[in-house]
């Protein structure tokens, strides 16, 4: 479900960059880290992923202002919003993962409780070739 979710904010972010006549390249992705000792530390990855994220749209919706790109700066708000939610679960979700510790039950009862599937957003912006 995460991975779709990302996948869909990549399109979003292609979609406005077409929309407003900007040619768009997807460059290739880097090799990801699949190895971790617990599940602490590949959840705190998420997180230290997450907050790097959210600086890079900070520093997006930044520079639009200062350029005066007020549409821009419109399109990233949606961005920013989505990713105090994002950092928020991730941070959380360190805490439960350090108190269940080796037990990882108590770790997947949390996630089954409190990370639903959601419903989409109808304040988000379309994805290029649509959402999934």
């Amino acid at each position: 479900r995460q991975s779709v979710e990302e996948r869909n904010h990549a399109l979003m972010f292609v979609q406005y960059l077409i929309d407003r006549g900007v040619q768009t390249e997807i460059p290739a992705l880097e090799p990801v880290r699949n190895a971790f000792e617990t599940p602490r530390d590949a959840i705190g990855l998420a997180l230290d992923l997450e907050r790097s994220v959210t600086d890079q749209i900070s520093r997006l919706a930044g520079t639009a202002r200062d350029e005066g790109d007020y549409l821009g700066e419109q399109f990233l708000q949606w961005f920013l919003k989505e990713q105090v939610e994002e950092v928020a679960m991730m941070t959380t979700l360190v805490r439960i993962a350090e108190r269940a510790g080796a037990d990882l039950f108590h770790l997947e009862d949390y996630v089954a409780r409190e990370i639903s599937a959601g419903s989409a957003d109808p304040s988000a912006p379309k994805a290029a070739g649509g959402a999934v």
